[in-house]
């Protein structure tokens, strides 16, 4: 009876760790290592191409993710197979030290940094949107007009900085065919509450993870002006002394052009 009992102690054991191995997606992954990454690798921080995890098992998305990230409380960590590929990333508590090197470089100010210079040039991609006021913007239908993508979700800082310069860089230009389009990654609820005390008049299109995604937006703030030839003509991302500058050349030269 007593070997009977053991050996049912013992399948109960294996059969939970076979279990908790199936349900765990990091199973068959390892933390990478110092050299297991190749210098100069991009590493893209898009939940929605990499899956982003607190823990072992809670995957988070989108919006959820960047809030940790604003908090400077968390440090993605890459996840590798055994052909050193990433697959995933684990979010973990930043040390003290980290903690302090982030508050560092947040106080060295935003910096204006123009990316993905190759991009300049080609076709946009297209898209099919909706404003918080219902109205429907197609890429398609807006061919002639200027098209500036602000990129950005409530949790930025940079983003919301940035909101009176862009406010007035409406102004500037209303009346002009020159289409002007939010794109946000938080809800409409969460949109809309902000946007009761907080003036962006920019139109404002909620859910915007998969647009984002489509132009290969990583970072935010992310500007992207799009020519009347659904060409792009100008991408930036972070704000800086230079950017009101470089989105209002780009949009006149684009006039003058027509």
């Amino acid at each position: 009876m007593k070997i009977k009992f053991q050996i049912l102690i013992a399948f109960l054991l294996i059969s939970t760790n076979l279990f908790s191995q199936s349900n765990n997606p990091l199973s068959g992954l390892k933390k990478a290592e110092p050299g297991d990454i190749a210098p100069g690798t991009p590493l893209m921080l898009n939940p929605y191409e990499t899956p982003m995890y607190i823990g072992d098992t809670t995957r988070i998305m989108g919006e959820d993710f960047m809030k940790y990230m604003m908090t400077n409380d968390y440090i993605p960590e890459p996840y590798i197979d055994s052909d050193k590929n990433v697959k995933a990333f684990v979010l973990r508590k930043a040390t003290v030290e980290e903690k302090e090197m982030m508050r560092q470089m947040q106080q060295q100010g935003p910096k204006d940094i123009t990316v993905k210079k190759e991009i300049t040039g080609q076709t946009a991609a297209p898209f099919s949107l909706n404003d918080l006021s219902g109205a429907k913007y197609n890429s398609d239908q807006l061919v002639g007009k200027i098209i500036v993508l602000n990129f950005w979700f409530i949790e930025c800082k940079p983003c919301v900085m940035e909101m009176p310069d862009l406010n007035n860089l409406v102004e500037m230009y209303k009346g002009k065919d020159v289409v002007f389009l939010g794109i946000a990654t938080n809800n409409e609820t969460r949109l809309k509450e902000f946007l009761v005390k907080n003036d962006f008049k920019y139109k404002i299109v909620a859910n915007g993870m998969k647009t984002a995604t489509d132009y290969g937006v990583t970072a935010y703030p992310t500007h992207i002006i799009i020519d009347q030839e659904s060409k792009i003509a100008y991408s930036s991302v972070g704000i800086g002394p230079d950017t009101m500058e470089n989105l209002k050349k780009t949009i006149n030269d684009l006039l003058t052009k027509k």
